[in-house]
């Protein structure tokens, strides 16, 4: 068919040619593209918002980190420091110091005496600028963020500091210690006073009772009313009574006369006058615990000044004239009751041979100055020397305290060798004689030697034990002439 001919029935229809070509104008890609223009736009004009919006709230939160105050919701001590100065805050809290030290005392009492415990007596040390520097911290400290979120929770929830106080506790130590020596009072224990030598009777010093305050309990009750901050509180010193150890219901039985011996002299006077004056040199000698006594010190050097007369005495073995002869037997007396006494001997020395006014073993020669007899008193108390000559006899008598239950010394001696001497004469040269003289020197005696025992003896006494006190050894000699 030709172009241009038409179908039957459908006359006078067109073909929308032209409808196409316009439709064909207008892709949707241009749609797609404005509408990512307007996206675009839409957005950048967000994030532009958002920025700005950020930048002006870290512009806030910089301008407000770095305030040289304390934030908001910040407290001490209760007290809101937010919008202070660090130097307000000290002022605050230093006048709060000066109120606390001034308020820190407490009253310690005991009847009529009282104390008072201040800051004076017990240093006080406060913490309030280390709590100020760690308050302040708060919000001025860390990265942005961090400082952002502590000023937000100090002004939503509050953020609280406390301050405290330390005392010196060893002040308080040495503070109770004071107070207790000036309240202490020791018991004081009966005592042996003087005695009469004269009467033979003691004199005794009362006991009385002492107090002892309790230390420990006052030391925790000043630390418990100053940890409590109870300064209205009176501490009461509290102690209890001390009982002395040694009353004197006690003593007056324990005190007497410990022991006693008596030698018989001979009818010499000049001998006896020499033993008298050495006995009264010896009567009412007072030895202290840990004291000692001697002999010589007592009587000094026997001379004819002191009313000593010259007596037979041994001298190198051999008996002579000698001013204050016979007081060996003075000083053997006292000996013996000095070991019946328990007390200790500390220099004793036998003669050349035995005595006849004691046993063997038993004596105590002394010579001034180089030989003398001394005791120590090794007991808790006073002993005392009583002595006397009467009657060719002279007897010495130890005083103090008594021997435990009723106990006695008594000394016992054993020969345990007998020494036999030569029967040949010993010719000595003696150039003081006469030339073409002779004269009697050293007598042919026996030597012995001789044990010897303190016997300690019950009140019945029986015996309890011995101990050996020493050996003695008295040397024989042969018989002696002196010639020139």
């Amino acid at each position: 068919m030709a172009l241009g001919s038409r179908r039957p029935g459908r006359r006078g229809r067109r073909t929308p040619v032209i409808a196409k070509e316009e439709r064909a104008l207008f892709p949707v890609w241009t749609l797609i593209v404005i509408l990512l223009c307007v996206g675009l736009w839409i957005g950048g004009a967000k994030l532009y918002s958002d920025r700005m919006a950020a930048y002006e709230a870290y512009a806030a939160i910089s301008k407000m980190a770095t305030q040289d105050t304390f934030y908001p919701g910040v407290t001490v001590d209760g007290i809101d420091l937010g919008g202070m100065t660090m130097q307000e805050a000290q002022q605050i809290f230093a006048q709060r110091q000066m109120e606390t030290t001034s308020e820190f005392s407490l009253v310690v009492a005991a009847g009529e005496r009282k104390w008072l415990i201040t800051s004076n007596e017990v240093p006080v040390t406060f913490n309030a600028d280390t709590i100020l520097e760690r308050a302040y911290a708060v919000g001025h400290t860390g990265s942005l963020e961090e400082r952002a979120a502590q000023i937000q929770q100090a002004r939503e929830q509050g953020i609280a500091f406390v301050t405290g106080y330390t005392y010196d506790r060893s002040a308080v130590r040495s503070l109770v210690d004071t107070i207790a020596d000036s309240l202490d009072v020791e018991a004081v224990d009966a005592t042996l006073d003087a005695f009469d030598p004269n009467n033979h009777t003691f004199t005794f010093t009362e006991e009385s009772a002492g107090y002892r305050i309790d230390r420990e309990l006052l030391h925790s009750d000043i630390l418990a009313a100053l940890d409590e901050r109870a300064y209205d509180r009176v501490i009461l010193v509290q102690g209890e009574s001390v009982e002395p150890q040694v009353t004197l219901a006690q003593l007056r039985g324990l005190f007497g006369k410990i022991s006693s011996f008596t030698t018989t002299t001979t009818k010499d006077n000049d001998r006896n006058t020499n033993i008298a004056l050495s006995a009264a040199a010896l009567n009412g000698r007072m030895v202290l615990p840990g004291e000692t006594m001697s002999f010589n010190d007592c009587t000094g050097q026997r001379t004819g000044e002191k009313g000593y007369r010259e007596a037979g005495a041994i001298a190198g073995g051999v008996l002579v004239d000698d001013t204050g002869g016979g007081v060996c037997q003075t000083s053997s007396t006292l000996f013996n009751a000095v070991v019946r006494a328990d007390l200790e001997i500390v220099e004793r020395y036998a003669h050349s041979w035995p005595s006849s006014y004691v046993n063997k073993g038993e004596d105590a020669t002394v010579n001034w100055p180089s030989l003398d007899f001394v005791f120590r008193n090794n007991g808790k108390f006073p002993i005392f020397v009583v002595a006397w000559y009467a009657d060719q006899a002279v007897t010495v008598e130890i005083y103090g305290q008594l021997l435990e239950n009723g106990q006695s010394i008594d000394l016992y001696s054993e020969v345990i060798k007998t020494l036999t001497p030569s029967n040949d004469i010993l010719y000595t040269l003696d150039e003081s004689l006469p030339v073409g003289t002779r004269k009697a020197g050293r007598q042919k005696r026996t030597g012995y030697v001789v044990d010897t025992y303190k016997v300690y003896k019950d009140s019945e006494g029986n015996e309890i034990r011995r101990e050996k006190l020493w050996t003695t050894t008295y040397r024989a000699t042969q018989e002696e002439i002196l010639y020139h």
